[in-house]
């Protein structure tokens, strides 16, 4: 079974970030690999959506539906509902992961 990519606003904006981060500091080239890496991993999570761990911070609160693939320095969390794997996050594994995702409950943008 083929999943369907949902990208959340959240994600998206973080990417692109991210993306941009590289381009203007590293260079473009730089920015377009990393880029590629990251949509690349993510579109094998179609085939393989479970190929991913799980968030051992949110499991210990109780929260266990949450998955994540590290691609070098980022991290892609993700949900799987039904057919459709929800991309909820990309964050560069340097930040504070655990102030970012306390801060993500918080805001109810994970449950």
């Amino acid at each position: 079974m083929k999943y369907k990519i949902s990208w959340s606003k959240d994600a998206g904006e973080e990417l692109i970030e991210i993306i941009s981060w590289y381009k203007y500091n590293v260079g473009i080239n730089v920015a377009r690999k990393i880029s590629t890496k990251i949509n690349s991993q993510v579109k094998k999570l179609k085939d393989m959506p479970r190929i991913g761990r799980q968030v051992s911070l949110l499991k210990d609160m109780g929260i266990n539906e949450y998955l994540q693939v590290a691609i070098e320095h980022w991290i892609v969390y993700y949900r799987i509902e039904k057919d459709i794997i929800n991309i909820i996050s990309v964050i560069d594994e340097r930040r504070d992961l655990e102030e970012i995702l306390y801060k993500k409950i918080i805001d109810g943008k994970i449950k």
